[in-house]
């Protein structure tokens, strides 16, 4: 066991040890792959894009990443997982009768910094 680690146990994160709470949530955020690919499209494109636009999007990255992929288990998924963490936690807004999903505005969020940093690691956009 690594002693030089700082301890993040249940007990400790986020409390007197200086964890930020944001910080946190944003690599929580982050930790999934199909998010990351998801705020990778929006940002590309920078406006409003179809969710079937978007499962498209991501279902090819993650082909292109060597997991066989269906589109339509990646479109369900994002309908009623992805994409509804993400608006819950203020990163996306979408529309689930329209059928839309927009990037959120990101000015006071660390995720943006993050997510530049998962992208060049992934090379994906």
């Amino acid at each position: 066991m690594n002693t030089d680690a700082p301890d993040v146990t249940a007990g400790f994160a986020g409390g007197n040890s200086g964890i930020s709470p944001a910080l946190d949530a944003t690599l929580d955020l982050l930790s999934n792959r199909r998010r990351r690919y998801v705020l990778y499209h929006l940002r590309e494109e920078g406006g409003a894009v179809s969710l079937d636009e978007l499962a498209e999007q991501v279902a090819s990255w993650e082909s292109e990443a060597g997991d066989p992929v269906d589109d339509e288990r990646v479109l369900a998924d994002l309908y009623h997982s992805q994409l509804p963490r993400l608006e819950e936690a203020d990163a996306v807004t979408f529309d689930p009768e329209e059928g839309y999903v927009t990037l959120a505005e990101d000015d006071e969020k660390p995720i943006s910094e993050y997510l530049d940093l998962a992208a060049r690691e992934e090379n994906v956009v």
